[in-house]
């Protein structure tokens, strides 16, 4: 199999669409987890970005490092581009990386005009995300891992304390490199304690996987974790979503025959309702896929049977015209919801809403703007064929020349749509200003008794106060 690529990022901020990445870690392992490359890369903050005061005491960059880190943030998203590409094809392996880390990286390569955003997931490289994997194994074993109680008095997942717990804590976590280490040791548990859920993880490792192992089993077991605990289901897949192309699935702990007569408004509300008729499978997210013959070993499947299961399958197999209903009604309810949230969305947020498919001259004007002086970068920003490109080339330009360097209008333009974004005093999808100093004073109160931590906030309030004053009077 191919080599397991741990990956982690830090960043300024948890909003995938306007924060950055400040720090990366990547350890190459085989499928032994024996260590074959390892790499740490740091950057400095973008000029036009304000850090959230939540995001940096959690991941304790400094501000010294958002000011003085030997990479400016385009160096290191090329750089980790350059170092995935080479170490490909690989498993791109972490902890909740389907959430945040596989979305921040690409949205880094999409803004930095890199046209290969699906890296991961593309050219035999596949996503394995741990959190999915530590919870079910978590589910069928007990032992498989140690964890702690959160308040709540439920498990709790979050990597340090799993680190804290199992005694293999490498450092301080939120450090790229630490927690990549401990994601390492939670994979070995996870691998040694419930290696079927290993296994079963790595054949839902890429989309096109997951669907051959639910077109084949029909029926079958999976997880799914809400409300802080994990919940396992026995489902049959029925079809793919027409919009999403998820799996939508029959939860077979309800029999079809109660809802099979039900007429389209009757069936629409039914589906609507509390406790879910209806699954919803989502391939692109690792998700554990178990065979049916787990499920049964479980409340409330253990009660219905094997053949009680089968029956209810065939009902279902029996009545096409009631699963085109389904279709039918789950179609116009996703129709619903996005022309109710029909809001026009910023070139940032476009990266799925403006569609996949880049042109040619777009793709050869991406791949040419990496590759010349700033003169030549000038020269082919007016030549992109979609707007949201020659917006991120601006953008790029500002970030990484100076004033003197760029021409003057350039120059205006962006650092007075910059400055009008960050000033904002509405609540906003980025951090503002006014939204950083709230933050700040929140976490002052917080830490009141705490002379270090208020020392480090003092730090990074001076910070954004020094960038604050570049946008004054603009």
């Amino acid at each position: 199999m191919p080599n397991l690529l741990f990956f982690d990022y830090e960043s300024s901020d948890t909003r995938v669409n306007f924060g950055q990445v400040c720090e990366l870690s990547f350890i190459l392992t085989d499928d032994r987890f024996k260590i074959l490359e390892k790499k740490e890369l740091k950057c400095r903050l973008k000029p036009n970005v304000v850090p959230s005061i939540g995001a940096m005491m959690a991941n304790s960059i400094t501000p010294q490092t958002l000011k003085n880190a030997p990479l400016s943030h385009y160096q290191l998203v090329l750089e980790n581009y350059k170092w995935f590409k080479k170490l490909s094809p690989a498993y791109f392996t972490g902890f909740n990386i389907t959430s945040f880390d596989i979305e921040f990286y690409r949205r880094m390569l999409f803004k930095s005009l890199i046209p290969d955003w699906y890296q991961t997931n593309t050219n035999g490289n596949k996503i394995h995300d741990v959190l999915p994997q530590v919870r079910a194994a978590k589910f069928i074993n007990r032992n498989c891992i140690a964890t702690k109680l959160n308040p709540k008095g439920n498990d709790s997942f979050k990597l340090q304390d799993l680190a804290e717990v199992g005694n293999f804590n490498h450092g301080v976590s939120h450090s790229s490199t630490v927690d990549c280490l401990n994601t390492i040791e939670v994979a070995k548990k996870v691998k040694q304690g419930a290696p079927e859920i290993w296994e079963a993880s790595l054949k839902s490792a890429h989309r096109t996987d997951a669907e051959k192992v639910i077109n084949s089993q029909k029926i079958f077991t999976t997880f799914e974790f809400f409300y802080g605990r994990i919940r396992l289901f026995l489902q049959k897949h029925l079809f793919y979503h027409n919009l999403y192309r998820w799996s939508i699935c029959w939860d077979l702990k309800h029999h079809p025959k109660d809802y099979i007569n039900l007429d389209r408004e009757n069936l629409s509300k039914a589906l609507q309702e509390a406790p879910k008729v209806i699954r919803t499978f989502k391939q692109n997210k690792n998700n554990v896929i178990m065979n049916k013959e787990l499920g049964l070993n479980y409340e409330p499947y253990d009660k219905i049977g094997m053949n009680e299961i089968l029956e209810r399958s065939k009902i279902l197999d029996q009545n096409p015209q009631f699963i085109n209903s389904i279709s039918s009604i789950l179609e116009d309810l996703a129709r619903e919801k996005k022309e109710a949230n029909q809001i026009e969305p910023l070139f940032e947020e476009t990266i799925y809403a403006g569609g996949i498919n880049i042109s040619s001259k777009d793709k050869i004007n991406m791949n040419n703007f990496h590759k010349v002086d700033l003169k030549g970068k000038l020269s082919l920003i007016e030549k992109f064929t979609e707007e949201r490109y020659f917006y991120f080339a601006k953008c790029l330009l500002y970030e990484e020349y100076s004033k003197e360097q760029l021409p003057e209008s350039l120059y205006n333009e962006m650092h007075k749509h910059f400055a009008k974004r960050l000033t904002s005093t509405d609540n906003e999808k980025w951090e503002t200003f006014a939204s950083f100093y709230k933050e700040c004073d929140d976490h002052r109160e917080k830490y009141k008794d705490d002379e270090n931590k208020l020392k480090i906030l003092e730090g990074y309030n001076n910070y954004v106060e020094e960038m604050e004053k570049k946008f004054e009077n603009v």
